[in-house]
């Protein structure tokens, strides 16, 4: 007499049973459960990209802001600078540090020697 071989249509119905249970209802979607963590994954990266994003836009905007101020104050020192260095600018400055204008101009043409050897 040979026995019956019942367990391989016993492994077989268990198969279908455990492939039917390997899927997840997400939103009215099966889902084989092996793409969880794979979802998952996903899903914490596009968090976390999302506030990095936002992070970013904050700062670029304090950036931004920054810039602003800065290109003012260069602004201020390049108008600052032109008066300073003009003729007018360093005539007031020369007459706060007590310089005065003089009364006689004193021209020495090139013949005259100034600082001769004898």
């Amino acid at each position: 007499m040979k026995r019956k071989r019942t367990y391989n249509c016993k492994l077989k119905s268990i198969n279908a049973q455990t492939l039917k249970s390997t899927k997840a209802q997400i939103l009215g979607i099966k889902i084989p459960l092996f793409m969880m963590p794979i979802l998952i994954i996903f899903g914490i990266a596009t968090i976390y990209l999302t506030i990095e994003v936002a992070t970013s836009g904050a700062d670029l905007a304090a950036l931004s802001q920054r810039e602003a101020v800065l290109i003012r104050e260069n602004d201020s020192l390049a108008s600052e600078l032109v008066k300073n260095s003009s003729l007018n600018g360093l005539g007031e400055k020369s007459e706060e540090m007590g310089f005065v204008k003089p009364q006689t101009i004193i021209y020495i043409s090139e013949k005259d020697a100034v600082a001769k050897l004898p």
